[in-house]
């Protein structure tokens, strides 16, 4: 899981617009223990939607390119709570920067974008066919616990 967290840089966002209609994108993003973090555009509509309603589903997923088999590419679901914040902690700004590079981060800086903190309720990974899991995070950490399917129903 964490070698997929680490490689892939955006995240696939799913919120609901005012009309209580999905709507999907991507943004780049960070995860600081239970947290991800989000730099978002004002005229973006995962932006509104985000304001509007805290709930958010954000999937992080591999390459077609590294994937063996297209149909079962590795992959994170979080389910969350977005917030937008204002008072920026520095380790969000500092891991940002080195992630998606300084040159880009101080480009953004000077445009409409903020930054929205998302508190994850729950976590799925799947590494391919029956390998299921359910993320939970535990003395610092993400805990995997295999999801077992009842093939009877």
């Amino acid at each position: 899981m964490r070698e997929l967290l680490n490689k892939q840089k955006t995240t696939f966002i799913a919120s609901v617009n005012e009309y209580n209609i999905p709507e999907a994108s991507y943004a780049p993003y960070i995860i600081i223990e239970d947290k991800i973090y989000i730099y978002i555009s004002k005229i973006a509509e995962h932006y509104r939607n985000l304001e509007n309603n805290k709930n958010v589903s954000l999937m992080i997923i591999e390459d077609e390119v590294d994937s063996k088999i297209l149909f079962a590419r590795k992959r994170v679901t979080f389910k969350g709570e977005a917030s937008k914040i204002l008072e920026i902690p520095i380790e969000v700004k500092e891991k940002f920067e080195e992630l998606h590079t300084q040159n880009m981060m101080n480009v953004l800086y000077k445009m409409d974008f903020d930054f929205f903190e998302i508190k994850i309720i729950e976590g799925r990974l799947v590494e391919g066919f029956g390998k299921a899991f359910k993320l939970v995070y535990k003395n610092n950490d993400w805990q995997q616990e295999h999801i077992v399917i009842d093939k009877e129903h």
